[in-house]
């Protein structure tokens, strides 16, 4: 199996499943019960809470959850309970989990796209006109799933705190992608340990301690921001995958290696002014996307015309900007290749050799 799909998700670290089986083995108590047991692996869990502390250069709350999307899902609801209205800027590139999570708000506020450039990036000086009194919270990826495109995450805090608004950052494909962002300029900023190798089933979510509120009278975990017992081991492996190297110069050393070889067949790359070293946006030059995908999974190798999330079929409104722009390529023509630490260039080599296959008939 040739796995190129990583943005989906990653294949977990040797050291980090050791951990993930020690734990289950040997700490497998519930993290709320008073007894020996619950107490050693609470005390397990605020270790992990002041290591991510650490890693993020932050004293924010940490907040454990299910995921990224998890995460999402308790920072937004946070913002908009109690809230009368208003208005909430969502850049157009955002994760279905966000949109998901806005919902059962739309009634009550008015949702606007952040705007964008004629090159699908996003636009900085309207976006500073969009701001008035009625603007409550700013909701923005920090690196897009689709295409890498890193998003001027920086500069909207800037914007947002002139004006004294929350900003929410959907961290989730940049940690141990990028260089850590300074995320005491956000409202809050969440992140998924199966991203970077560590285990499914748990999540991060670090927020200023003033926007932290119960969400329901019935949650008692997580300073009441959910039920269900804490997955102890899984974060407890998350941590432990947090504080293995990224590799972040080999993902960049196999991107541009796989961007060459692309450019020899022709596919077109999607280029954003900054990019992830995880991710290479195609338009193919021949067929669909979906049916490249389907060739490639016949033949053992894993790709994605979309975010797994969305089944694959989702796209961002960002992104179809970003197609538009274009010549002559359209949204079907779409596909994503994306990498991570453990990706070799035989990987590439093979999915290449078969892409060759397709757009050229080479046997």
């Amino acid at each position: 199996m040739i796995y190129l799909d990583n943005a989906s998700t990653t294949m977990v670290d040797s050291e980090v499943l050791d951990v993930y089986q020690d734990t289950q083995r040997e700490a497998y108590y519930n993290s709320e019960s008073l007894h020996i047991g619950g107490l050693h692996t609470r005390q397990l869990l605020d270790e992990c809470k002041h290591y991510i502390k650490q890693h993020f250069s932050t004293n924010k709350e940490v907040i454990f959850t299910r995921s990224g999307s998890h995460a999402n899902e308790i920072a937004i609801h946070s913002y908009l309970k109690g809230q009368n209205g208003g208005t909430i800027l969502v850049s157009p590139y955002e994760h279905p989990s966000v949109h998901a999570a806005l919902e059962n708000f739309k009634t009550e506020f008015e949702i606007l796209d952040l705007p964008l450039e004629g090159t699908g990036e996003i636009h900085l000086e309207k976006t500073k006109e969009m701001m008035a009194d009625e603007v409550l919270l700013i909701i923005a990826q920090h690196v897009n799933s689709e295409t890498g495109y890193i998003l001027p995450v920086g500069a909207l805090s800037e914007i947002a705190r002139h004006h004294n608004v929350p900003i929410h950052v959907d961290g989730v494909q940049a940690v141990h992608k990028i260089e850590t962002a300074d995320v005491q300029s956000f409202s809050s900023y969440a992140f998924s340990g199966h991203k970077f190798h560590g285990t499914k089933g748990s999540g991060g979510l670090l927020m200023n301690h003033e926007y932290v509120k119960p969400l329901n009278e019935y949650y008692f975990h997580e300073l009441y921001t959910q039920n269900g017992t804490i997955d102890s081991p899984s974060i407890i492996a998350m941590t432990k995958a947090l504080s293995l190297s990224s590799n972040i110069q080999h993902m960049k050393s196999m991107q541009q290696y796989m961007i060459k070889k692309s450019t020899e067949l022709d596919f077109t790359q999607m280029v954003y002014s900054e990019c992830a070293p995880h991710i290479v946006a195609l338009l193919s030059p021949k067929y669909e996307g979906q049916y490249i995908m389907q060739y490639l999974s016949n033949r053992n190798i894993c790709i994605s015309t979309g975010t797994a999330c969305g089944h694959g079929a989702l796209l961002s409104r960002g992104l179809q900007v970003k197609i538009d722009s274009i010549p002559k390529k359209t949204y079907d023509q779409y596909i994503r290749l994306s990498i991570s630490k453990f990706t070799t260039k035989e990987d590439i080599d093979k999915c290449f050799d078969h892409l060759k296959t397709i757009v050229r008939g080479d046997q």
